[in-house]
């Protein structure tokens, strides 16, 4: 068995995790090569954190599936510690993992004249158009399947999967969507409006946002990873991508154990 290690050597402590790693390897006969080696391998370990399971769904080509080790802070999206290597690697030999398959989202931007300003993106987080510089409120325009939805004047617009559902999308106030659920969440940023609410749509839906009123170009990102300018006029499409991303997950993986165990959710307290 082969796996390709993903870095993010801005964390501290990443050498010594690797070193770690590479003993815990080499005791289940694993063998570790570099990612863009141009070798055949059967999946890509991440060490690092969230940030760092996003940059290597954006970065790498291989579509192997995803091994997510946590050395950061959070580590929502990944299956294990660095202390948890034995039950990983034990895991993977003994074919126990779990594939959690997760949907992705395709963003296309296009000019007030219908021209596509950037090529498509794909997100599995989520995409943000986030007002820029100024501090003013912009204005945000809502289609959905061809229907004017409604107008916002706000900061910004989250629209997240499942996975990122538990994210910035959580902050702003949206639901905890299970990864396995078909549905987009759309949630405002700071509305200037006491009756907003998030949305939850199905994933077969075509979302356009459009920017009415902006002082300034908004900041559209794509799980956070790219930014591009926004101006009135301008106006995002999105729809379900044809790709998805595939996450290791130990045998008897819970999302409610991950939502007590990361985020502190629980009901009553009796």
């Amino acid at each position: 068995m082969k796996v390709a290690v993903i870095l993010n050597r801005t964390i501290a402590g990443t050498d010594a995790a690797l070193c770690e790693l590479q003993s815990a390897a080499s005791r289940f006969g694993i063998e570790i090569v570099e990612p863009d080696s141009g070798e055949a391998y059967d999946f890509n370990l991440v060490l690092g954190g969230d940030g760092s399971v996003l940059r290597a769904v954006h970065t790498t080509n291989s579509d192997a599936p995803l091994v997510n080790i946590n050395i950061g802070s959070l580590g929502y999206l990944t299956c294990a510690g660095i202390d948890e290597l034995d039950i990983v690697f034990s895991s993977l030999v003994e074919k126990t993992y779990e594939i959690s398959e997760r949907l992705m989202i395709r963003a296309e931007i296009f000019d007030g004249d219908d021209i596509s300003l950037f090529p498509p993106a794909h997100a599995l987080n989520d995409v943000v158009a986030m007002r820029g510089n100024s501090s003013r409120v912009v204005g945000l325009d809502l289609h959905v399947d061809g229907e004017d939805v409604t107008a916002f004047l706000c900061d910004g617009l989250i629209v997240a999967t499942p996975t990122g559902s538990t994210a910035y999308s959580l902050s702003a106030g949206g639901p905890v969507v299970m990864p396995d659920t078909q549905a987009l969440v759309l949630s405002v940023i700071c509305p200037h409006t006491l009756t907003s609410r998030p949305l939850v749509l199905p994933t077969s839906c075509e979302l356009i946002v459009r920017v009415s009123r902006a002082c300034t170009p908004l900041n559209f990102s794509v799980d956070g990873q790219t930014g591009v300018p926004l101006c009135t006029g301008d106006y995002v499409k999105i729809t379900e991508s044809n790709k998805t991303v595939r996450l290791v997950m130990l045998p008897n993986y819970s999302p409610f154990a991950t939502l007590r165990r990361k985020l502190n959710w629980r009901g009553t307290l009796l």
